[in-house]
């Protein structure tokens, strides 16, 4: 899904952000020129996300050793940490638990610092989680993905963000009891990335305690079939299903053809038009299903 005007807009606006925190002129003037050459030196056909880890390297040349989202991202984990007794109790007790686990992980990739920026709120959070069970699945896709589940062997489960790792953590709880057949390995990034999972968050949180962690050898923050590396390709090729976290990870997979399953929520107007939907739109739908003419798709 190669990026558009609307995504440049959205990317350049937020490197000034970062820029502009550090409270350094003529270091930003100079940030931002090669932010703009970097977007102009893409190869054709790229998602967004492949331009975050050019402009990590602009960001380094200037403020080295610096990592804007560092703070970030324990705060996410520590703030979902906090009510994982409370969420976990939601969902084992639910009539179906993978669903309310799916629910809250869906909710929780509004824990976004890249596509939302400043504007996460936590109280805005608190209320989107323990209402999660509010929000509409989509009965034909749902009931397809459990379907699959259970003549599948291997499930490859790629994350988004920190923070909202703690719910895929219920996910993972919850699919792991109802398909105990079910091989699952988690996806994370090869390095630091915008506020997304790495080793190191997946670990803070548990995660590696449940299943197997595979990065993708990039620090795109997304899955750039081009450019992951050989062990997530394989864990990729050799998965039945592939369960994919956020907007990143849809803008890089989508059309490859695979049987992947994208939870996520419409965070910028580029995934509001493409959708039809208000912001903050929830989305649970299947690859083979999605049919959407533009010329950026």
């Amino acid at each position: 899904m190669r990026f558009d005007a609307q995504c440049i807009d959205c990317l350049v606006r937020r490197q000034r952000n970062l820029a502009d925190e550090r409270g350094e002129p003529e270091k930003s003037y100079h940030f931002m020129r090669d932010v703009l050459q970097a977007v102009l030196d893409a190869p054709e056909g790229v998602a967004a996300p492949y331009l975050i880890p050019k402009f990590d390297e602009a960001f380094q040349k200037y403020w080295p050793g610096t990592d804007p989202y560092a703070e970030l991202k324990r705060a996410s984990n520590d703030f979902m940490m906090a009510r994982l007794p409370r969420l976990r109790a939601m969902v084992e007790a639910s009539a179906d638990p993978v669903r309310t686990a799916l629910q809250l992980a869906q909710v929780a990739n509004y824990i976004d610092y890249g596509a939302l920026s400043e504007n996460v709120n936590p109280e805005k959070l608190e209320q989107m989680l323990f209402s999660a069970s509010d929000n509409p699945v989509d009965e034909k896709t749902y009931s397809q993905f459990l379907t699959d589940l259970e003549g599948a062997q291997r499930l490859l489960y790629i994350g988004d963000n920190a923070g909202e790792i703690v719910a895929d953590r219920l996910l993972l709880e919850a699919l792991l009891r109802r398909f105990p057949h079910l091989s699952i390995t988690y996806g994370v990034r090869g390095g630091p990335a915008l506020n997304d999972v790495t080793r190191e968050d997946a670990a803070a949180v548990g995660l590696d305690q449940l299943v197997p962690i595979v990065d993708n050898g990039t620090r795109i923050p997304g899955t750039e079939l081009h450019y992951i590396g050989a062990e997530m390709r394989q864990v990729l090729e050799d998965a039945d299903i592939i369960l994919s976290k956020g907007q990143a990870n849809f803008e890089t997979l989508v059309t490859s053809g695979r049987n992947i399953y994208y939870i996520f929520l419409c965070k910028c107007v580029r995934f509001t038009r493409l959708f039809d939907v208000p912001m903050l739109t929830g989305m649970f739908c299947r690859e083979r299903d999605i049919h959407i003419e533009t010329p950026f798709y």
